[in-house]
């Protein structure tokens, strides 16, 4: 969107060990945004809540209503529906000379975003934690609200030349949340507020960098939301990805077999959670790769690509630009697939002794171990699905998605049924599909690129 591919080959100029490891850290921490930091902060405001025993009955509890908040915020129809097309209306906006229109689009998708989520929230709330104080029900809106904006925000954020102040507003905030919770998280209210407060402290950090980036005469613009700005099968593709992420986690904690009561009527399943989200961390060397040879090389090869086409250029350079675009694509994936191959068999080598660590049942560990592989399915089909919205290819994207979101809940369904055993197979086997189906799309249309370039638009 705004070049932070070329900030990053910077970075990397000097050729060093200490540079390649931080542009990979910048990009780790770019690409994975409040969703990995978020369950960072969670696991470690864990283990401070286990280790003091006035804490400890809170702990699980407090876990269980911001990993529903974070789910929420980023899968619900306001959220997940807004942030593809708003990405694409900020990079139509950014390549058309119209920055002054940045700013007032932001403003007004941040406005409709908290219109919509409020309205969502506060009967929901009401509804899930009716035996519970007042002082609990508004930190907990508060809460979805503000993880709401850092949402929207994040799109932007990751874009700007400021990147390295963004880091140090994740830093900032989550550090604080950590520090708050071990001097005064002595109650659940005080768990949530404090986890409020680092949010909102990162969505006022965000907000001002995006206010310091872009210029403008007017404050909100509802622009973006007209029918011919706003794309409808971004929003489905979004709406749909992030249900399918999430999907397999609510048929765990809701299924009688494998779901629990916590507090209020949210549930959580001591199976499932802790596997998974330790199965997520994992994918985070992946993505740093995987980002930053999307924004560095493919992005290069892309726009060349494209002024080529634009300006004249002649079909074999045409025709160059669009083999060195597939062979990234090609050698991205391979490195990503084998770095992370490596980061599973280490984890798989260690897996007993961290099980033992974090007092999680040696039960558990097959389970862990085909979901590492879904994660890395997950990391693997998320890949394919940035290239092909690099490729405008948003039709396909969706119906993938949408493919992505019904598997998994059927088949994550079935596999509770079929027995313990078979956990976690669910979500692993429909994201080898869609992973599959993926790749075969995405290797068709850069094979037809030149044609529909020329012939369909």
């Amino acid at each position: 969107m705004a070049g932070i591919g070329f900030e990053l080959r910077r970075a990397l100029r000097n050729d060093r060990l200490l540079s390649i490891a931080k542009v990979y850290g910048y990009s780790a921490l770019l690409s994975s945004g409040p969703w990995v930091i978020s369950i960072v902060a969670i696991i470690i405001v864990g283990f401070i809540g286990v280790a003091t025993s006035e804490k400890g009955s809170n702990t699980v509890q407090y876990q269980i209503v911001i990993t529903y908040a974070i789910a929420l915020a980023s899968s619900l129809i306001v959220t997940g529906f807004l942030q593809l097309p708003f990405t694409r209306y900020i990079a139509n906006m950014i390549f058309a000379h119209r920055e002054d229109e940045v700013l007032p689009s932001y403003y007004g998708a941040l406005l409709m975003t908290w219109i919509g989520g409020f309205a969502f929230v506060i009967p929901l709330v009401l509804f899930v934690f009716e035996s519970q104080s007042v002082w609990f029900n508004i930190g907990v809106i508060s809460t979805f609200m503000v993880l709401s904006g850092v949402w929207i925000s994040n799109i932007l954020a990751v874009s700007l030349k400021y990147y390295r102040g963004v880091l140090v507003a994740y830093a900032l905030a989550y550090g604080l949340i950590i520090l708050l919770s071990m001097l005064y998280g002595t109650t659940l209210e005080a768990l949530i507020f404090i986890f409020f407060l680092g949010n909102a402290l990162l969505l006022v950090i965000l907000m001002t960098l995006i206010t310091k980036s872009y210029e403008s005469k007017i404050m909100i613009s509802l622009s973006f939301f007209q029918n011919q700005n706003f794309y409808w099968s971004l929003g489905f593709a979004g709406l749909f990805y992030n249900l399918g992420a999430w999907v397999d986690k609510f048929i765990f904690w809701y299924h009688p077999l494998t779901g629990a009561r916590v507090i209020g009527y949210l549930n959580a399943s001591v199976v499932y959670d802790m596997p998974i989200f330790i199965a997520y961390l994992s994918i985070l060397p992946g993505m740093a790769i995987f980002f930053f040879r999307l924004e560095a090389d493919f992005a290069e090869k892309y726009d060349l690509f494209f002024d080529a086409v634009r300006s004249g250029g002649t079909l074999g350079a045409i025709r160059r630009y669009r083999n060195e675009m597939a062979q990234i694509i090609r050698f991205s994936i391979r490195e990503v697939i084998i770095v992370q191959g490596v980061v599973n068999i280490i984890l798989f080598l260690t897996a007993p002794t961290l099980f033992g660590m974090l007092n999680i049942p040696q039960l558990y560990l097959g389970l862990f171990y085909i979901l590492t592989v879904g994660a890395q399915l997950q990391l693997g089909f998320m890949s394919v699905m940035a290239i092909l919205y690099y490729l405008d290819r948003k039709r396909v994207a969706m119906w993938l998605t949408i493919a992505f979101f019904v598997l998994n809940a059927s088949l994550t369904w079935i596999s509770i049924y079929l027995g313990p055993a078979m956990f976690g197979y669910g979500y692993a086997v429909s994201l080898l599909i869609v992973f599959i189906l993926s790749i075969l799309v995405v290797r068709r249309e850069l094979q037809e690129l030149d044609y529909e370039t020329f012939m369909l638009r």
